[in-house]
């Protein structure tokens, strides 16, 4: 059995290992204007077409002031649209604009190029492995949300 403090340092260096891995130390991802939160926003919406902020943030565990900043900043970017709920007058909706959709398939398509890269360095057997692996972290860390 590991103990507690040993955990936490294999935890933090697969954390340091990994960002550097991806790329997640970089002020932007992906060659984009975009910080890895603003690329979630988007990725978030997109996912379901149009949402409220509470449910990014639901979703994210996002700061609420961090979250309304990046949202504020993508609609005077113009990639989001602010709608007003049909069903709650009191909540908007945001989704993405036309350019807000080209812009999260541009990233979308870069992060699976991007993994793809990664992955083609490695064997069949690797790659399963890696996923299993993968499969069982998330697993595991969703019952801490």
């Amino acid at each position: 059995m590991i103990e507690a403090e040993k955990a936490i340092g294999i935890v933090r260096d697969f954390n340091r290992f990994y960002t550097s891995v991806i790329g997640l130390l970089d002020k932007h991802i992906l060659d984009s204007p975009y910080s890895l939160s603003e690329a979630r926003v988007m990725f978030e919406i997109n996912i379901v077409g149009s949402c409220t902020a509470r449910h990014i943030k639901a979703e994210t565990q996002m700061d609420e002031g961090y979250l309304s900043r990046i949202v504020d900043k993508l609609l005077k970017q113009g990639l989001l649209k602010k709608t007003r709920s049909d069903e709650d007058g009191r909540a908007f909706l945001l989704s993405l604009s036309p350019a807000g959709q080209r812009e999260f398939t541009r990233l979308d398509k870069a992060s699976h190029d991007d993994i793809a890269l990664l992955l083609k360095k490695l064997s069949r057997k690797e790659i399963d492995l890696l996923s299993t692996q993968l499969q069982s972290i998330k697993s595991i860390l969703a019952k801490t949300l």
